[in-house]
C-alpha cells in the first residue's frame, strides 16, 4: 500500500509537471521566436531605410550606373542575399544579381510580390492582406507594417532567407524633378526588395529551444525527485506510523505516537489518534474498575430500587387515602346539599327577620366552601372517569389561557407562548389536562402579586418518546424544603387561602396519563413546572 501510494503521487505530479512545463516551454519558445523575428525584421527595416537614403539622390538624378554600383557594394555585406529595385510593373531595374536585371517577376508566385498580389504572406503563420491586384500603384501600402512586409522563404538557390519588400513612394521631389517626370497622382513608383540569410536567426532559435527543453527536463526530474523524497518523508512514513499504531491499539498496546511532529494535518491526525488512544485506555480502565467495584454498584442499584419502592408505597398510600377521602366526600355531600337548600329557602322567606339575614348568608357561604372542598376531595380521589382522545396539547393550553388571562391575578402579568410546531397529537383527556394547567397557572399568577412574566413552552423529546409542557414564572419561588411536599395532599404554601389539594389532583391526573411532573425553583427568581406526557 505504501509503494502504491507513492507511485500514484509520483505519477500524478509527473503528469502535472510535464503538462505545465510543456505549456510553459511552448509559450516561452514562441515568445522568443517572435522576439527574434521582430528584431531581425527591425534590423532589416533599418537596412532598407539606409539603402533607400543612399540611392535617393542618385534616383533624383537618374544616375542608374551609380545606383547599381551602390546596391552591388551594399550587397557584398555578410548575410545579405540580394537587393533589388522593381518598377511599378514588376520588372527589376536594379539588382545585386546582374542577370536578373530587366526580368519581370511573377506577381502570383514571386515572394517580393506576395505582399501586394497574394492573399497571404508568411510570418511564421500566414496573414491575410486582401484581394489580388495588377498594379502596385493601385494598392495602399501605407498601413502595412514592417512585419507584414517581411517573410521567411526559400529562394531560388535553396537558402532560407528573410525578405522585406518596401514601396518607393512618389514624393514631391520626384514628380517635380527635372530629370524625369511622374504624374502627381501616381502614389507608388516601385519596390525595394531585400533578402538576408535567415540561418543565424533560425540557429539562435534552435539553440534556445534546445536549451529550454533541456532545462525543462532537468526541472521536471529535479522537482519529481524532491516531491518523491518529501512525500516519502512527510506522508508515507507518518501514514505507516499511524497504521502500525492502529494495529498496536487493536492488540491492546496503549502507547502513544511520538514519531510524527505536530504542525500539519498528519500531525493533527496523530494527535487525534493519541486522544482516541487515551480515551480508549481510560474507558478500558473504567471497565476494569467497574468490574472491580461491581459489588458497590449493585448496592447503589439496590438503594435506587428501595427509593423507587418508597415512591411506589407513597403512591399506594395516596391511592388508599384517595379511596378514604372519596367515601368521606360522598357522605358529606348529601348533608351539605340539604344545608344549602334549606338555608337558601330560609333566606328567601319574607318572614325572616332582617337581623338573621346576615347569619343565613354566612351559613350559605360556608356551606358553599365545604361543597368546594368536597369537590376537590372527589377530584383528588379521581372519582370521575377520564375521556381520552388524540389531540394537540397546544389546544388545551390555548383554552386554559383564554380562561385565566382575564383573572384579576393576571392583570400585570405578561403571558408568552413558545410552541413547537412539529409536536404530534397525544392521547389525553383535554378537560383533565386543562384542570392541571389551570391549577399551575393560577399558582404561578398568585406567586407574582407585583406582576411578572409567565412563559408556556412546549417541545418534543423523541429519544425518550414524550412531549413536555414547561410553565415558567418570575415569582417569589419555593423554598427547597417545601418542593418535596408540594404534591402531598393538604400541603399548601398559601396558608388558609388554599386546601392543598390542587397539585395533588394535578399529580394524579398526570400519572393517570402515564406522565410526570418535575419542579425546579429559586427563591426570588421564579419556579418552573415541567409536565411530560407520552407520545
Amino acid at each position: 500500500m505504501r509503494l502504491k501510494l507513492i507511485v500514484q503521487i509520483s505519477l500524478i505530479t509527473g503528469i502535472v509537471l510535464l503538462f505545465t512545463s510543456a505549456l510553459f516551454g511552448y509559450f516561452n519558445i514562441s515568445t522568443i521566436r517572435n522576439a527574434f523575428f521582430q528584431g531581425a525584421v527591425s534590423d532589416l527595416d533599418h537596412l532598407s531605410e539606409t539603402i533607400f537614403r543612399a540611392v535617393f539622390h542618385q534616383m533624383l538624378k537618374n544616375d542608374r550606373n551609380q545606383i547599381q554600383v551602390t546596391i552591388s557594394e551594399m550587397g557584398k555585406q555578410k548575410g545579405i542575399e540580394h537587393i533589388r529595385i522593381l518598377n511599378r510593373d514588376g520588372m527589376m531595374t536594379f539588382s545585386t544579381r546582374v542577370t536578373e536585371i530587366g526580368t519581370t517577376l511573377d506577381k502570383e508566385k514571386a515572394p517580393a510580390c506576395m505582399v501586394c498580389h497574394n492573399d497571404e504572406t508568411a510570418l511564421g503563420n500566414t496573414m491575410t492582406l486582401g484581394s489580388k491586384m495588377t498594379l502596385c500603384g493601385e494598392i495602399n501600402l501605407e498601413n502595412i507594417s514592417s512585419l507584414a512586409q517581411s517573410k521567411i522563404f526559400i529562394d531560388n538557390y535553396g537558402k532560407k532567407v528573410l525578405g522585406m519588400t518596401k514601396p518607393i513612394y512618389n514624393e514631391k521631389t520626384c514628380w517635380t524633378g527635372k530629370c524625369h517626370a511622374h504624374s502627381k497622382d501616381t502614389r507608388v513608383l516601385g519596390l525595394l526588395d531585400i533578402a538576408i540569410s535567415a540561418d543565424p536567426m533560425l540557429s539562435m532559435i534552435r539553440n534556445y529551444r534546445n536549451n529550454t527543453i533541456i532545462q525543462i527536463i532537468f526541472l521536471i526530474l529535479s522537482i519529481s525527485l524532491c516531491l518523491i523524497l518529501l512525500t516519502k518523508s512527510l506522508v508515507i512514513q507518518p501514514v505507516h506510523a499511524l497504521l502500525e499504531h492502529t494495529r498496536a491499539v487493536g492488540k491492546g498496546d496503549w502507547n502513544f505516537i511520538e514519531s510524527i511532529p505536530a504542525g500539519d494535518e498528519l500531525g493533527e491526525l496523530a494527535k487525534a489518534f493519541n486522544d482516541m488512544t487515551g480515551k480508549l485506555k481510560k474507558n478500558q480502565e473504567e471497565m476494569d474498575k467497574w468490574a472491580a467495584t461491581l459489588e458497590t454498584r449493585v448496592e447503589e442499584r439496590t438503594r435506587e430500587i428501595k427509593e423507587m419502592q418508597t415512591v411506589l408505597c407513597r403512591s399506594e398510600k395516596l391511592a388508599s387515602l384517595g379511596e378514604l377521602v372519596a367515601g368521606i366526600a360522598h357522605e358529606l355531600n348529601n348533608p351539605l346539599t340539604g344545608i344549602m337548600i334549606h338555608a337558601s329557602l330560609i333566606s328567601n322567606d319574607p318572614r325572616l327577620d332582617e337581623e338573621l339575614m346576615d347569619d343565613c348568608r354566612t351559613v350559605i357561604y360556608e356551606a358553599g366552601r365545604c361543597s368546594k372542598i368536597v369537590k376537590e376531595l372527589l377530584d383528588f380521589a379521581r372519582a370521575s372517569d377520564s375521556q381520552k382522545s388524540r389531540q394537540p396539547v397546544s389546544r388545551a393550553i390555548d383554552r386554559t389561557i383564554a380562561l385565566i388571562e382575564h383573572n384579576a391575578d393576571f392583570r400585570d402579568i405578561e403571558i408568552a407562548k413558545e410552541y413547537d410546531p412539529d409536536l404530534p397529537e397525544i392521547l389525553m383527556d383535554a378537560s383533565q389536562i386543562e384542570q392541571v394547567l389551570i391549577n399551575m397557572m393560577i399558582n404561578a399568577g398568585q406567586a407574582m402579586p407585583q406582576g411578572g412574566k409567565l412563559l408556556i413552552k412546549t417541545g418534543l423529546n423523541a429519544s425518550k418518546g414524550h412531549i413536555y409542557v414547561r410553565i415558567e414564572d418570575t415569582g417569589c419561588g419555593i423554598p427547597a424544603e417545601n418542593i418535596e411536599k408540594l404534591f402531598d395532599p393538604f400541603f399548601s404554601t398559601k396558608g388558609h387561602k388554599g386546601t392543598g389539594l390542587g397539585l395533588s389532583v394535578s399529580y394524579g391526573i398526570i400519572q393517570s396519563h402515564g406522565g410526570e411532573i418535575e419542579v425546579s425553583s429559586q427563591l426570588g427568581k421564579g419556579t418552573v413546572f415541567t409536565i411530560t406526557l407520552p407520545i
